[in-house]
């Protein structure tokens, strides 16, 4: 009798002990538990709050961090149907980040070029304007280099009489298409706010060949230059 007692006691003593080891095992999982919850809350918590909202044109953004406007007198020399001859223009637009140029143009002849067709002398007026996108290299350096693409707009007038600029009646010559111009170019800082820009392009130009003229009385290679002016320390 006192064995069997012996026995229940000590096998209560066992459930008792499993039961309270237990206990505190669960309990030592929900303490560890709670604590890799806090910790990782906490690192949300922080990194929350050091990410802030970005956008392109903020101050401390890491996209676009510097912004100059700028405008420029552009002069293109070029030969027209075998014969010499210039587009006066202007350029205006923005500079990011010193690298990326992003604008738009327009240019036009300033008096009419007088050419020969089948020995009739014509006189021939072009305008164009559109858009323009490049780069530059190292512009803090007193001479530095870049590329430009100028996509525009252009249209030809040609009549057998010297008209005045953009007032054309009923002109014989009605020409409208694309222009492309790629272009390399160097640049010299000539003050804080006035740069010398020299390149060298070649015009493509795109139209529906005409019985009087063709692509390739315009397309050529051409010299520019020009001064841009802006806040460019």
């Amino acid at each position: 009798m006192k064995r069997v007692c012996l026995q229940n006691y000590y096998q209560s003593i066992v459930n008792n002990s499993s039961f309270v080891f237990t206990y505190f095992y669960k309990m030592m999982k929900l303490k560890y538990l709670f604590i890799t919850l806090f910790f990782l809350f906490s690192s949300y918590k922080l990194n929350a709050q050091a990410l802030n909202y970005q956008h392109i044109f903020g101050k401390s953004d890491t996209i676009i961090k510097d912004i100059r406007f700028y405008g420029a007198y552009v002069h293109q020399h070029q030969d027209f149907f075998n014969k010499a001859f210039s587009f006066q223009g202007i350029e205006t637009g923005v500079i990011i980040n010193h690298k990326l140029l992003l604008g738009s143009y327009g240019s036009t002849f300033v008096t009419n070029l007088d050419v020969k067709f089948a020995n009739n002398p014509t006189f021939v007026y072009i305008g164009q304007c559109g858009l323009v996108v490049g780069s530059v290299r190292n512009d803090k350096k007193v001479l530095h280099t870049g590329w430009l693409l100028n996509v525009g707009y252009f249209s030809l007038t040609g009549d057998d009489s010297n008209f005045a600029l953009f007032k054309a009646d009923n002109p014989s010559i009605i020409i409208n298409g694309m222009v492309l111009s790629p272009q390399v170019y160097a640049e010299l800082n000539i003050a804080k706010c006035m740069k010398l820009r020299t390149g060298l392009a070649y015009s493509f130009y795109s139209f529906e060949d005409q019985t009087i003229i063709t692509k390739s009385d315009l397309n050529n290679i051409s010299l520019t230059f020009g001064f841009i002016f802006g806040r460019f320390n």
